[in-house]
């Protein structure tokens, strides 16, 4: 899928709409298409950014960058499902920020190549000879925040990652296991002479393998071609003294808040720590969506206690929840008929396409949770224009939604990610200007 321009509000398109209405829905409305393609739904709300006060930290680093204060990247996190591991949102947030507050490079991602149609952004990745343990696996190494270990197969297991920007990257570090008898494996960049790593230690523990660089690279390879097998969990190519935004994507198909809860404490301190993240995103919902058996009550529960237990290892960062877009489905063995049932109580043989029932009641699980706990929330359904929202990004032309009616095509993608920035942007303008007038 290939990115589009972005688009724009032309006054020609947003005549026949009110002005307070098109100034409330910004791109994702009739602004952001064309006249020949239909408004995507019904204005969003004015509120998709509810409690921002939980936002100062990291609208205060980035004060920092503006003010010519800071002198090392300033990271934020994004941790989620399907629609974080595809980088079109994530991606698209990355170039805003970095467009705006300076570029730091690409930042953590898994090692190698962790699923088919991997397509991270600003980086180029091969592999092979490797295999990738996640949790479903129950292999019992640990997991970091990507939730996914890359294993050697020897006697020739080789990975490579390359950078896409002009600047490329003058720090890599890679995540990796120790383990008593431990093989070695080697990091070569840009061609030079390898520099061998070993693994072997008395016991198994997760260590970080910092290389930094008097000049900028452009290409690491990594080789492991010995037994016992070699075990990594992330590798980065950044910039080590620019001030600017680092934006990782961590996202895992099909996870839903249970992978918080799956990673390994210790590694995901260990990350966190190193990392030191101003904001974290907290991107899952979809999947328990779709789950008529959910407990709500007890998805509650898990929610707050996992969400809580990320910050705890955090406490520097700032907290943002955000809530699942909209999402549709239709009765099994039938064909959709064009239309969408906007509620959620459509029986089990309407082949129209309607909302999940538990997913309204996520979306109210996380809203209500991120206000009592003091967390920022995002109300990515609002900005999608709400119920069947995504029914009419899959119908416009060109198509904004892919046509299970749960993914965004990337153009879509990049029109919500652009409406998410501006909510943040226009966050940071009335914090400052209350700073200035204080």
């Amino acid at each position: 899928m290939g990115a589009d321009a972005q688009r724009v509000c032309r006054p020609a398109a947003c005549a026949a709409l009110a002005v307070a209405v098109c100034s409330l829905v910004l791109l994702l409305q009739a602004c952001f298409e064309t006249a020949r393609s239909p408004p995507p739904g019904p204005p969003a709300a004015a509120t998709r950014l509810s409690s921002p006060e939980a936002l100062r930290p990291f609208l205060a680093a980035l004060a920092g960058i503006d003010r010519r204060q800071a002198r090392h990247p300033l990271r934020i996190l994004q941790i989620g499902d399907s629609h974080s591991a595809n980088d079109s949102f994530s991606g698209r947030l990355r170039e805003r920020f970095q467009g705006r507050f300076g570029a730091a490079g690409r930042g953590w991602l898994p090692a190698g190549v962790p699923y088919k149609y991997y397509r991270p952004h600003l980086v180029n990745v091969s592999e092979t000879g490797w295999r990738h343990f996640k949790p479903s696996d129950h292999a019992g190494v640990a997991l970091g925040l990507d939730a996914v270990v890359a294993e050697s197969q020897p006697p020739d297991s080789s990975m490579a990652i390359e950078s896409s920007e002009p600047a490329g990257f003058d720090r890599f570090a890679v995540e990796y296991l120790t383990r008593p008898n431990g093989s070695a494996f080697t990091v070569q960049i840009d061609g030079a002479a390898p520099v061998r790593v070993a693994t072997a230690a008395a016991e198994t523990a997760i260590k970080r393998f910092d290389l930094p660089l008097d000049h900028p690279a452009r290409r690491v390879e990594l080789r492991a071609a010995a037994q016992p097998a070699v075990d990594l969990l992330g590798w980065t190519v950044e910039r080590r003294h620019t001030p600017g935004i680092v934006y990782e994507n961590h996202g895992t198909i099909g996870a839903t808040i249970d992978l918080l809860g799956q990673m390994t404490p210790q590694a995901v301190a260990f990350e966190l720590s190193e990392r030191q993240p101003a904001l974290i995103i907290v991107a899952f919902g979809t999947n328990e969506g779709f789950d008529d058996g959910l407990d709500l009550d007890r998805y509650a529960a898990r929610f707050q206690a996992d969400v809580a237990a990320l910050q705890r290892r955090a406490p520097g960062a700032a907290i943002l929840v955000l809530g699942p877009p909209d999402g549709n489905r239709h009765a099994k063995d039938c064909a959709p008929v064009a239309s969408c049932r906007p509620n959620g109580d459509a029986g089990a043989d309407d082949c129209r396409w309607h909302e999940p029932p538990k997913l309204a009641g996520v979306r109210s699980v996380q809203r209500r949770l991120a206000r009592q706990h003091g967390w920022a929330h995002w109300d990515w359904f609002a900005a999608m224009g709400g119920a069947c929202s995504i029914d009419r990004m899959a119908v416009a032309d060109p198509p904004l939604a892919m046509p299970d009616h749960v993914h965004l095509r990337t153009p879509g993608y990049e029109t919500v990610a652009d409406t998410f920035f501006a909510d943040l942007m226009a966050e940071y303008d009335r914090w400052q200007a209350q700073a200035r007038g204080s």
